[in-house]
């Protein structure tokens, strides 16, 4: 199996927590909850050696869109190929199970739109957490 970067997005309202510690304690369990309840939208997947960290640009790009974009690294298999459902149920079981691990959680602030977007990124144990701000695509 190959790792690949499921990128979701979330277009109500998730605020992280402000300190750092309660932040990486509640966000797998409040990201866990909107999986389950379908409320996350998979948009993307890409082989993760092929993946730009700078793709969460595009999706806050539009903010009234996607107020939250969340990516998950995890091997897929050609059985979770086959479908968007399949994929999707396994970054969910994945998270649910304890095999992924919050890389890094962040507010995006945009103040053209006078808001905060939510960046969150979780990982296998097989990829380093490598976090870097997320830039609205054609901006520098």
């Amino acid at each position: 199996m190959d790792n690949y970067t499921v990128t979701f997005v979330y277009n109500g309202d998730f605020d992280l927590p402000d300190n750092q510690e309660e932040c990486y304690a509640k966000v797998p369990e409040m990201v866990l909850d909107k999986l389950r309840n379908k409320d996350f939208e998979l948009v993307d997947f890409n082989f993760s050696k092929n993946y730009s960290e700078e793709q969460a640009g595009f999706y806050i790009a539009d903010p009234s869109l996607h107020r939250c974009v969340l990516e998950i690294v995890t091997a897929l298999s050609l059985k979770h190929l086959q479908s968007r459902d399949a994929i999707y149920d396994k970054c969910m079981n994945d998270l649910a199970e304890g095999s992924l691990y919050l890389g890094c959680a962040y507010e995006n602030d945009n103040p053209n739109m006078d808001m905060l977007q939510s960046i969150i990124k979780f990982v296998n144990d097989s990829q380093k957490a490598v976090c870097l701000p997320a830039t609205p695509a054609g901006k520098k």
